[in-house]
Order: structure tokens, then C-alpha cells, then sequence
């Protein structure tokens, strides 16, 4: 969990552990009390993007304001931020790789000749 003051700590137990019965994780990530509250990079369709949800309900847990699950087309990971200033402090350091993993992935995709429609597309009729 990245905490307020900028560091990582080892959390003694994850959060969702006590609802893994429920064999559907968003289902889970609800009944521990989180919502999705955003998303950076686009879903799917990015290489690397971030969801983040926040802890609304559950007031008696003491399980970490937000849940950020850092997923690539084929893998996730799940991290914690303490609060909303851990929660930016995460984004800040990481809105670059996602940033950067899409903009290589537009310019892969202007470079495969199998794309004709949309953006890629357009600028490859541009250039040539």
C-alpha cells in the first residue's frame, strides 16, 4: 500500500481475501465497500491502464481508502493507496508508463499496413 507520506508498506492481509467465496471479484471488490471512481488509460484498448476504486461503505473495515488494480490486456495487479493524497502521489508516478505505453502502441499501430480506418489511417494517407 503506498501510504500518505510516500511509502510502501506490506499490508498484513489483502482486503479482498474474506470475499474470495464470492468466485466474482467485482462482486467482491463491492462487498469489501469499494466503487469504481476512475480510470486512467482506456480499458481494453491501452497496453497498461489503471482502475481505481474508492471505499465508500464499510466505515467499521480498516482496509485502505482506494483499491488501484494496474491491469495489461492479459494480467492485473492489485495495489492500495491509504488516502486521496497517496492516491494522486501513485497516479503521478505512474501516469507516464501508461501514457507511454499507449502512445508506443499508436505509433505500432500507424506503422501496420493492415490499418486502414481511423486515425492510423488518416495519417498514413497524409505521408503517403
Amino acid at each position: 500500500m503506498l501510504t500518505t507520506d510516500g511509502s510502501w508498506i506490506q499490508l498484513e492481509a489483502d482486503p479482498l481475501k474474506p470475499y474470495e467465496e464470492l468466485d466474482n471479484w467485482e462482486k467482491g471488490a463491492e462487498a469489501a465497500g469499494y466503487y469504481q471512481w476512475s480510470t486512467f488509460g482506456i480499458k481494453d484498448d491501452n497496453p497498461l491502464w489503471l482502475e481505481v476504486y474508492r471505499r465508500y461503505e464499510k466505515p467499521e473495515l480498516t482496509v485502505p481508502l482506494f483499491m488501484v488494480v494496474v491491469s495489461a490486456r492479459h494480467h492485473y495487479e492489485v495495489v492500495y493507496a491509504e488516502s486521496l493524497p497517496a492516491m494522486m502521489d501513485l497516479q503521478t508516478r505512474w501516469a507516464p508508463a501508461i501514457q507511454a505505453a499507449a502512445v508506443t502502441d499508436l505509433l505500432g499501430s500507424l506503422d501496420d499496413p493492415r490499418t486502414k480506418h481511423g486515425f492510423a489511417g488518416l495519417v498514413r494517407s497524409a505521408l503517403t
